[in-house]
């Protein structure tokens, strides 16, 4: 418990305004019948993933017209308001998956404005600390926000809208540039080296080879420094490729050798103009979901009207300020419950793939773990989902606890018991259909004609082939996209 000092020192002054703020709504809730009525409205222990069953089996299965009409009634789920960006969401990725480019996109922009115009109310915040987090409205988490524009930036590549989708990529980076600016600390989600892949793949297309290597190089720097450290996401090998060729396109020679000598390869200077690239994204598997991890609290005195909150299993001991009577009352509760979410990953069935022409086989190559990216966004908040849960749970014992004293008001004291036992679970809410990983290549193919053979493979000789015909232009970047959702269980971490 040595570690969480720090921690202590930290909660202290904003445990303490937090109960400051909201105790005086505790007592001022009269109405116990609504209190019991609302915690009967939110007692169910499914997780959000159990109650969106028939969309994800749709999409195991690869029926998306199954998948579009569950999301057929835009009236329907547009009055869920608290999951509203959810919806948004997987309809635009569904309407994707289905190729439906420009209807995906107005569902993807209607999220981006959902994202941006989202702002937490007071009684949103009092609502949470009362009861649960996931009765308020779902904001989407940050690699979330950020990762929406990949595929509008997908949509307007394959519909050969260059402009559209710079202004995409770009919005991707000015997202990621806010929570950059949010976090203080080293060792966090701050910077997304896919996002400046992104940005310079949009840029080689244009033809704007000076802005695509700048954008390359400073993907490479996150990857570098970031990527690799915490996620063991290396430098996509089609990366350094890219770097290469766009510094000698621009004519930027010093930066050449430069990487030249920091990749050991050499660049291979390709001649052909009768030839377009075709690049390729491949989806693979869905990224994790949200699950409960129920933790039991014990509450231990610590004077000035401060108690302790520990696990001693986790090592967490957080002092919270409550008041020199209430700490006595909530010393004499002794232990409790706190749920926090967690994620589950879901186990892609495949583990590499080729992309295959008559010029021979191409290897797919790593640029976005989302799973990964999701484990790592949840431990960078941990600290901060703990000390609102465990002040959420600290209000609803002290309501508790009020409500016994009143011996006038017994029908409260059982509606704040009511609360306090069933209404503590986390909020297992995500966008479930990002993939897994993002892996990709780039393949220069004659003009005309072609046939392409994707051939995915994995443990117990699972393989997927998918033929591919595409009519290659001179001298552009073609955007191919590949979606294989399946995977073969789930794995805690």
């Amino acid at each position: 418990m040595k570690r969480f000092g720090l921690v202590k020192r930290k909660l202290k002054s904003s445990s303490r305004t937090n109960l400051k703020q909201t105790k005086k709504h505790i007592s001022g809730i009269g109405n116990y019948a609504a209190l019991v009525f609302f915690a009967l409205f939110i007692s169910s222990c499914a997780t959000y993933y159990q109650r969106s069953h028939e969309l994800m089996t749709a999409v195991y299965e690869n029926n998306l017209a199954s998948a579009e009409k569950i999301l057929s009634d835009d009236e329907k789920w547009e009055k869920q308001k608290r999951n509203l960006l959810l919806f948004y969401l997987n309809k635009g990725t569904v309407l994707w998956m289905a190729g439906k480019h420009v209807e995906s996109n107005i569902y993807l922009q209607k999220a981006d404005y959902f994202v941006e115009d989202y702002n937490k109310s007071a009684a949103g915040t009092v609502l949470t600390m009362l009861a649960s987090p996931k009765f308020t409205t779902y904001p989407g988490e940050n690699f979330e926000q950020i990762m929406l524009h990949y595929y509008s930036v997908m949509n307007y590549m394959e519909l050969q809208k260059l402009d559209e989708a710079l202004i995409e990529a770009k919005r991707m980076l000015q997202k990621m540039q806010k929570i950059t600016d949010a976090y203080k600390s080293e060792n966090k989600y701050k910077r997304d080296a896919f996002a400046h892949n992104l940005l310079g793949i949009v840029y080689d297309a244009r033809r704007e080879y000076n802005d695509a290597f700048i954008a390359y190089r400073n993907a490479w720097q996150v990857y570098k420094e970031d990527y690799t450290p915490q996620l063991k996401t290396e430098v996509p090998f089609q990366l350094k490729k890219d770097i290469l060729r766009t510094a000698y396109l621009t004519g930027f020679y010093d930066e050449l050798r430069f990487f030249e000598k920091e990749f050991d390869m050499r660049h291979n200077v390709e001649e052909s103009k009768n030839a377009g690239n075709i690049l390729v994204f491949w989806n693979n598997g869905l990224g994790p979901v949200k699950d409960e991890l129920s933790i039991t609290i014990s509450i231990v005195p610590q004077g000035n009207g401060y108690v302790q909150f520990i696990n001693t299993e986790l090592g967490i001991a957080f002092p919270i300020y409550v008041g020199e009577e209430d700490s006595k009352g909530l010393a004499d509760m002794r232990f409790f419950r706190l749920s926090l979410p967690k994620y589950v990953t879901r186990i892609p069935m495949f583990q590499s793939a080729n992309l295959i022409s008559k010029e021979g086989s191409y290897q797919f190559y790593l640029a976005q773990d989302i799973n990964a990216i999701a484990y790592k966004s949840l431990q960078d908040r941990m600290l901060k989902e703990l000390s609102i849960g465990l002040t959420r749970l600290a209000l609803k014992q002290l309501a508790v606890y009020k409500a016994s004293k009143d011996k006038q008001k017994d029908g409260f004291a059982l509606a704040a018991s009511v609360i306090g036992a069933i209404s503590e679970h986390a909020d297992t809410r995500n966008w479930q259909l990002l993939p897994y990983q993002i892996s990709y290549t780039r393949v220069k193919l004659p003009v005309g004609n072609q046939e392409l053979k994707f051939k995915a493979v994995g443990e117990n000789a699972a393989e997927l082939e998918k033929s591919i015909s595409i009519e290659v232009k001179p001298n552009q970047i073609q955007m191919i996209s590949i979606q294989t959702p399946n995977f073969i269980g789930y794995q805690n971490r």
